[in-house]
């Protein structure tokens, strides 16, 4: 049976990404394996951000980054649960996968795994000047990976 990988991330969950990956695994009766990674760093960078505008103290507690990163868990779960139900109403054979970690990382990981025809993912909205600074995930994923990679973008 064909596999479609829909790569989803805390910061890369577009409705209309998920929607074209139900699509194709829909038209190509293919399985549908959602991975779901959530960023370990993304807690820090938030807090990191409230203390540099002034919005707390210069040591927030471990439990409050420990709040933050569960809340991203916790949306992740149902991000995949709304994904399920329209999976399962399409018919459509679906996996859950759940990583913690680096997006290129992970993703590469999962396709080794379950080598998929495809990978679905999203591309967030920055300029080209951001992403030639800071480098894009997505870019560096479809060099990297063995099979084509098909980015929806957000806009």
């Amino acid at each position: 049976m064909k596999t479609i990988l829909l790569s989803l991330s805390t910061t890369r969950h577009s409705p209309k990404t998920i929607d074209f990956a139900l699509k194709k695994a829909s038209e190509e009766q293919a399985r549908l394996v959602i991975l779901f990674i959530i960023d370990p760093d993304i807690p820090s960078l938030i807090l990191d951000k409230m203390m540099d505008v002034g919005f707390m103290g210069d040591a927030p507690s471990k439990q409050l980054f420990e709040s933050i990163l569960n809340e991203y868990k916790e949306r992740a779960k149902r991000i995949v649960q709304q994904i399920e139900i329209k999976a399962k109403s399409q018919d459509i054979e679906l996996k859950a996968v759940f990583a913690e970690g680096e997006f290129v990382e992970e993703s590469l990981k999962i396709i080794s795994q379950e080598n998929p025809e495809m990978v679905v993912l999203t591309r967030a909205e920055r300029s080209n000047l951001s992403r030639f600074i800071f480098g894009s995930a997505v870019n560096t994923l479809t060099k990297r990976s063995p099979c084509p990679i098909k980015v929806i973008d957000e806009s």
